[in-house]
Formats: structure tokens, sequence, C-alpha cells
């Protein structure tokens, strides 16, 4: 059975010192069939000069660009690759050998399914051996429910068809985090349907001031992320329908988390006199954490982060 050519996108930026563990990941691959587009955003270090060794491989490419962000690093190599399926590996991440070859099985085996996942570990710092469990929840199908509350997948954990990636739009490059969460959710508006292969696949890097570890700023995104899906999907779908209330309901939750309390209650009335009684619920919900938020701050993925910096 014929197999899809695979492109490994991996922005990198001042990243010299890690970014050649993230390469011999991928080159130790079982399967073969792929790509490396090394993405440079404008880097200023050495990493130009760390990753020549690598170039020998003809399966690896370099490109360089202005600093553009991640989002505009992802999009560059979206545009500039040939495979059919797609991988964004950031540069301090890293990708079990088995990944390619059982994510683009499940591809070909599944043309339904536009994007896979994996289970996932995190690693502190430089020691790859010191690793903690990711607990996500795993939703597979239709997923829009559940993504409209929050991101249940880590981006290295992902195999994509390019072709779905390109009929959503692209990472939003006005976006510094949760490009991915914005894009995945773009994917499930427009019928995407997401599959799920068990196992550990992926590695995510945890250091202190790392994008992973900045809960209250991913917070105010995740704002700014429910507000722009609002806005987008608004005409589609008229006020009171399930769907607008979920997503109405989870910018509620957001709002609360990055600490938006000014005009909060406001927000939540208007909101209730707009999509109709079924948001009640939500509102007296909202309204009893709002009085009470202290209680209600931490989420899961706050705890286990501030779990593994105080061991």
């Amino acid at each position: 059975m014929a197999h899809n050519m695979i492109t490994v996108i991996l922005p990198t930026y001042n990243s010299a010192h890690m970014v050649c563990d993230t390469l011999k990941s991928v080159l130790a691959s079982t399967f073969t069939d792929y790509e490396i587009l090394i993405v440079d955003d404008g880097s200023t270090d050495n990493t130009s000069e760390v990753i020549k060794p690598f170039l020998k491989d003809q399966r690896v490419q370099y490109i360089y660009q202005e600093n553009k962000g991640l989002a505009g690093a992802r999009n560059t190599g979206i545009l500039n690759a040939k495979g059919t399926y797609l991988v964004f590996l950031d540069a301090d991440d890293l990708i079990t050998p088995e990944k390619l070859e059982i994510q683009s099985k499940y591809l070909d085996k599944h043309p339904n399914i536009d994007l896979v996942y994996s289970n996932s570990q995190w690693f502190i710092e430089d020691d790859f051996n010191d690793t903690q469990p990711v607990d996500f929840p795993v939703y597979t199908g239709n997923v829009l429910d559940y993504l409209t509350f929050g991101n249940f997948m880590h981006v290295n954990s992902i195999m994509v068809r390019k072709r779905a990636v390109m009929k959503a739009g692209l990472f939003d490059e006005s976006l510094k985090e949760l490009e991915d969460w914005d894009l995945w959710l773009r994917m499930a508006f427009n019928d995407s349907e997401f599959g799920f292969t068990p196992g550990i696949l992926s590695k995510v890097r945890i250091r202190k001031g790392s994008m992973t570890s900045n809960q209250q700023r991913m917070n105010s995104t995740m704002v700014r992320v429910m507000e722009k899906t609002i806005s987008n999907v608004r005409d589609k779908y008229h006020a009171g329908r399930p769907i607008m209330i979920k997503l109405y309901h989870s910018l509620a939750i957001y709002k609360l988390k990055a600490n938006q309390k000014k005009g909060y209650l406001s927000f939540l009335i208007q909101t209730a006199r707009q999509q109709g009684k079924k948001f009640v619920p939500v509102l007296i919900k909202q309204s009893i954490k709002y009085f009470f938020y202290p209680f209600f701050r931490e989420n899961k993925t706050t705890r286990e982060i501030e779990k593994i910096w105080k061991q």
C-alpha cells in the first residue's frame, strides 16, 4: 500500500542549544519518507552553524526569515511543505521513533480523519529522563463540544492533513500563544474529525518562563481566541444554539481565570439576554464563581506544572 509523505515543520528562534536534539529525534524515526523544514525565525545565535551537519541529509532543509513569531514560522513551513501530512515540532521538544510511522498509517487507514494526536510526556529542562505524565482527556470524532472549553492536545503530538490546514486558513500570526488551539477550533468548525493513537509519541520540554508554564498569560489569550471564534461563527449559528451557549460559557470561564472581572456581571446578563433562557444556568454558575473566585482559580494544568517546580 502506497504511503503519503510527511513534512516535519521545525520552527526555531535562538534555540541552538536544543534544536540538535530535536532534529536527532526526527532522524531516528522508523518511517523514512519525510522532509524536515527548519524555519529559522530570525535567530541571532549560532543556530545556522549547529544545524549545518544535518543539512547533508537531503531530507533536511533550512529556511531563514526575519522574525515573524511562532505562528508565522509555522506558516512558512506549511507553504513550503511537500508532504501530504504535517507535523509541527518546536525546537525544544522531541518525538519518539515510532510517531511518524504510527500516525501516518492511521491517517492512511482513516481517510475521514483530518487530524490524529497521541499521548505526550513532559520532561524537565535538559534532563530527558526527568519526566512527568501528561494527564489530558481524550476525545475523538467531532470534538467541537470539548475543544470549545480548551485545548487537550500538545501541538507536537499531532499529525494533520495539509489540505485541512489550508482550508482552515493556516495559523493566526497575530496570536503569540495558543495559535494551535485557534487553528484546531477552525478545523472543527469546518467539520474536520479528529483521531487518537494511544501511547506516548512526543515529549514536551518544561522550562521556567516558557509558554507552556505561563498559565496566566494563556488564560488572557484564551479569552481572545474565544472572542475571535464567536465573532467568526455568530452569523452561522443563531442565538441560543447549543454551540453558542458553549462558546459563551467558555468565554465566561476564561474571563474569570484571566482575572477580567471588570464588567463581568454585566457581560453575563447581556449574554443571557442575547442567548435566551438556555444561558441562565451558566449565568448563575459563573455569578457564584465570580463572588468566590479565589476558590476556583487553579486548573489542572496549572496544578501539575506548579507541582513539577516544587519537586
